[in-house]
C-alpha cells in the first residue's frame, strides 16, 4: 500500500507485506558419487519461510531536505540445509533506518542512512551507515552511487550479508 497524495506529496508512505517460502528446486542441488544427499550448487546452504512487514516513510522538510526512515520485522523459520536433514528453527528480525536526504545543487542530491539490524534468536545487533550521491536525469528519473558500510541488506529475506561495498542505484517515479 502507498500512499502519495496528488496536491500535496510532502508525506509520502509505502507499507509493504513479502512472504517468502524458499526452498530448493532441483536446479540448485544435485547428487554426487560420495553422497546420496542433494548438494547445494549455488553456495545458499540454508532454507527460509519468512514474512516480512516494512513500513517506508519521507517527509520534505524543504526543497532541498527531506528525512525518513523504514521499520522492518521478519517473522520466520530456518533450516540449516537445503534438504530434509535438519530441523527448521525460528528466525526473527528488525531493521531500523534513518534517512537524509539533501539536494546539493539542481542536478545532484546526497543521501546518508543509519541502520540498525536486531537478531531476536541470535542476540545480536548490527550498526551501520549507508550514504550515496545521485544525478536527477530528469523529474522523473536519477541514477546514484553509493557505499554500504554495513555487511546486511535492508531485504530482511537476504541473509546473505554480503552486502557492503560500492552498489549503484537507478530509480524513476511517476
Amino acid at each position: 500500500y502507498a500512499y502519495r497524495p496528488v496536491f500535496n506529496d510532502r508525506l509520502n508512505l509505502l507499507l509493504k507485506y513479502t512472504y517468502l517460502f524458499d526452498l530448493s528446486s532441483p536446479g540448485q542441488s544435485s547428487f554426487t558419487d560420495t553422497t546420496t544427499q542433494p548438494v547445494s550448487t549455488l553456495g545458499v546452504d540454508y532454507q527460509q519461510k519468512s514474512s516480512v512487514v516494512a513500513v517506508d516513510a519521507t517527509y520534505d522538510l524543504s526543497a532541498r531536505w527531506t528525512v525518513g526512515g523504514k521499520y522492518a520485522w521478519r517473522r520466520g523459520e530456518l533450516r540449516a540445509s537445503r534438504d530434509d536433514s535438519a530441523e527448521w528453527f525460528k528466525s526473527s528480525a528488525q531493521l531500523a533506518i534513518a534517512r537524509v536526504d539533501w539536494k546539493v545543487v539542481r542536478h545532484w542530491s546526497w543521501m546518508a542512512e543509519l541502520r540498525s539490524l536486531k537478531a531476536k534468536e541470535l542476540g545480536d545487533r548490527k550498526t551501520g551507515w549507508l550514504t550515496a550521491g545521485y544525478y536527477h536525469v530528469n523529474e522523473n528519473f536519477k541514477v546514484g552511487v553509493g557505499y554500504n558500510f554495513t555487511d546486511y541488506s535492508d531485504n530482511l529475506t537476504d541473509l546473505s550479508y554480503r552486502s557492503r561495498g560500492f552498489f549503484v542505484n537507478a530509480l524513476g517515479k511517476f
